[in-house]
């Protein structure tokens, strides 16, 4: 399926993929669509060079192999971290490899996972990005899950919250019920969602938040506090991306709490945040960007082990060829994830 240009997405047969010595093929079986992937084939990106395949959230099978590929045999299903970085730089060589100034990402700088077969590069795999999945009863949509459970690991590993603490996080689609379960898997034992949809709310309760709010609660600072033993909120998490929610967590947070900097803010020109309470309750931002490969490793064992188990957020499978209807399911915020599954 190719992203010839915003608003147009055209399926078409391509020649299979050449498999040359240090190289492999992926056959994908199954591809998470993102709510970048929408926002891609609708207003573009600014890394996106046309035309492009979508889709960074990958799961398959190696089905090739080239000379001087070992450890990866023909058969063995996996999942593909997206990030293709330097491996030589400061960030690469500290494991932060997501920072490399020189990282390309597939489905924005090379051809992603809404397509049958993928081809790894020499770099690619000298990158790390291809994780051998050793559970054999996880289902290829469930590997999928991968990378934006990694993207979770990654605000949480910043974060630094012990497990007394009181998180919350704001929103409860499928970023807010992944940030949950890699907190609950982290042990942290007060996890707090601020949701306006009631049914949201309902469906976060059962999964397992310790207490859901509206937002819209004229004593929710208070309620916050009952919540906390009287403490205060440790820590927030925004997890969608209007700036009324960074406000909210910049008010709701205690004295030197910390905000967890997860999703990019979206533009809106009549609301003025007040950041100043940064400066007044003395609070600390930490930003997360993607993932590196540790953090999709460190998702990868979480699932494997079933610490995490993403099958509550499977709402739509479509086929490849159904691809534009799965993208108005994530638009109409309809369910939590939609798969592109392939035989």
């Amino acid at each position: 399926m190719v992203l010839e240009r915003p608003g147009e997405l055209v399926i078409r047969d391509q020649d299979m993929p050449v498999c040359g010595d240090g190289e492999m093929l992926v056959k994908v079986r199954a591809c998470n669509i993102c709510r970048t992937d929408l926002k891609c084939a609708t207003m573009g990106q600014r890394d996106l060079v046309y035309p492009r395949v979508l889709g960074h959230e990958i799961a398959g099978e190696i089905i090739a192999r080239g000379k001087n590929v070992n450890g990866y045999p023909v058969g063995q299903r996996v999942s593909i971290h997206p990030g293709i970085s330097c491996g030589v730089c400061d960030y690469c060589k500290s494991g932060q490899d997501n920072l490399c100034d020189q990282i390309k990402i597939m489905g924005f700088n090379f051809d992603g996972g809404f397509q049958e077969v993928i081809k790894i590069d020499k770099q690619a795999i000298k990158s790390k990005i291809v994780n051998l999945i050793r559970n054999d009863d996880l289902a290829y949509e469930e590997i999928s899950f991968i990378e934006p459970l990694a993207c979770c690991v990654n605000i949480q590993d910043r974060l630094q919250l012990n497990r007394k603490a009181a998180l919350v996080i704001i929103g409860g689609g499928r970023l807010g019920l992944l940030n949950l379960f890699v907190a609950k898997a982290e042990g942290i034992q007060n996890v707090i969602l601020i949701e306006a949809n009631e049914e949201r709310r309902n469906r976060g309760k059962a999964l397992g938040f310790d207490a859901v709010f509206s937002g819209d609660e004229p004593d929710l600072l208070d309620q916050l506090k009952q919540c906390s033993n009287g403490h205060g909120v440790d820590g927030v998490i925004p997890c969608c991306p209007g700036p009324e929610a960074f406000d909210l967590a910049l008010e709701i947070l205690r004295k030197q709490g910390t905000l967890g900097y997860f999703s990019g803010l979206s533009r809106n020109e009549d609301f003025q945040l007040d950041i100043n309470r940064i400066h007044y309750k003395e609070i600390t931002v930490v930003g997360s960007y993607g993932c590196s490969v540790k953090h999709s490793q460190k998702a990868k064992t979480l699932l494997e082990s079933r610490k995490i188990d993403v099958r509550p957020l499977i709402s739509h499978r479509v086929k490849l060829e159904e691809l534009e209807r799965g993208m108005d399911y994530i638009r109409n915020s309809d369910g939590y994830s939609t798969i592109v599954v392939m035989k």
